[in-house]
């Protein structure tokens, strides 16, 4: 969000505000963010049992059969939100992601304004859907709440939407390839957030990065577009997207390992490969590989996140191959978004992999310096 959205969520707002599954500052805006799960029919049944990279292959395949097909195959929806009232609903999308998003949403002003609306309609889904799980009353969230939740996207994606924001998605939908399976992955993203609280592996965590940030990147690029002089597969283009996605939520847990291991009991990095490196899981809880006494960080931690570092660097990469295969217009915010998710990485090597007791972030002078560049490498 981002960043498709995983780095919209993130990155665009000030360091302080964010982690991996968000917990932000509440403000006029939050009612957004809680909303009214209503009573509808059962979801349909999830594909098969697919797991780790085969989740986000199915709906990859799934999202490029649609972008493919979609002159022969455009959406007719109507529903009772038109005219004025759909356009305020827009405007409503827009003010939230100004709000939580600000670097994102002035990239959004390059891009055309329908590109503009619906990335802003779909940042509102991914938050509303993000604060079920992370938001006041997610002590409260259960399984049958995600359920209904579902039921909700089902319906909007019928051209049925319960209210004025799920609107404006509806609307999106009908002018844009999106499909609805990175929508209901997402909400089975929540869903692990239900009940997992560690991965044992990093396919596992693969699987997780892919739901809660991946996900974005399937249904932003429908929107983005890929430019007309493009005449290569868009298996590229999706490929590049996804790992972006990625990366940035792998920043962000990097970023946020002691966060989560001291405030929520959380350990997102994979536990066989905190094994390779002899680090046991009660070090990372207790914060213990941080030794407050001199001031030094345990080799075996500061040897542990060079390798993460060094996999998540690797992504980035190949992020990049097909960022300037989207359309110009939407090049910058997604450029944007990499280059800075790439400088916390460089933050966490600074701090000497200290990420117990001390925050990575990129200054805002740094962010201000940044977007230039980025600009520059959307234009090449």
């Amino acid at each position: 969000m981002s960043t498709f959205l995983s780095t919209v969520k993130a990155a665009a707002s000030q360091p302080q505000n964010s982690r991996p599954r968000g917990q932000r500052a509440k403000s006029s805006a939050a009612i957004v963010a809680q909303p009214t799960l209503g009573v509808l029919t059962a979801p349909p049944a999830a594909p098969g049992l697919l797991a780790g990279k085969d989740v986000e292959e199915h709906a990859m395949w799934l999202q490029i059969g649609l972008h493919e097909s979609w002159e022969q195959e455009k959406r007719t929806l109507s529903q009772r939100w038109q005219g004025p009232e759909l356009l305020q609903a827009y405007d409503r999308c827009g003010e939230v992601t100004s709000e939580y998003a600000k670097t994102f949403f002035l990239g959004t002003q390059l891009m055309t304004p329908e590109q503009a609306k619906a990335i802003w309609a779909i940042y509102v889904w991914c938050r509303r859907t993000d604060e079920l799980v992370d938001g006041p009353n997610a002590s409260r969230i259960t399984p049958a709440a995600l359920d209904r939740w579902e039921n909700r996207l089902e319906a909007l994606f019928e051209g049925r939407p319960y209210d004025a924001l799920d609107a404006a998605l509806t609307d999106t939908i009908s002018r844009f390839p999106v499909h609805i399976q990175p929508f209901r992955d997402m909400i089975g993203g929540m869903r692990m957030d239900l009940v997992k609280s560690r991965y044992e592996t990093y396919d596992e965590l693969y699987d997780y990065c892919y739901r809660v940030a991946g996900t974005v990147a399937l249904m932003s690029v429908p929107v983005m577009g890929v430019d007309k002089s493009y005449k290569g597969p868009l298996e590229t283009v999706y490929r590049s997207a996804l790992a972006l996605g990625t990366a940035n939520q792998l920043t962000n847990i990097l970023r946020d390992v002691g966060e989560d291991a001291s405030q929520r009991n959380r350990i997102y990095v994979p536990l066989d490969e905190l094994a390779a490196f002899k680090i046991r899981e009660e070090e990372v809880l207790n914060g213990t590989l941080f030794a407050a006494s001199t001031g030094r960080i345990d080799d075996r931690w500061r040897a542990f996140m060079q390798f993460q570092i060094a996999r998540a660097r690797q992504i980035f990469t190949d992020a990049e191959e097909g960022v300037n295969q989207l359309d110009a217009e939407a090049r910058w915010p997604v450029w944007t978004a990499l280059v800075l998710y790439r400088q916390i990485l460089d933050a966490i090597e600074a701090n000497d992999y200290n990420n117990f007791t001390r925050r990575a972030y990129v200054p805002k002078w740094r962010k201000l310096v940044s977007l230039p560049a980025a600009l520059l490498r959307a234009r090449m």
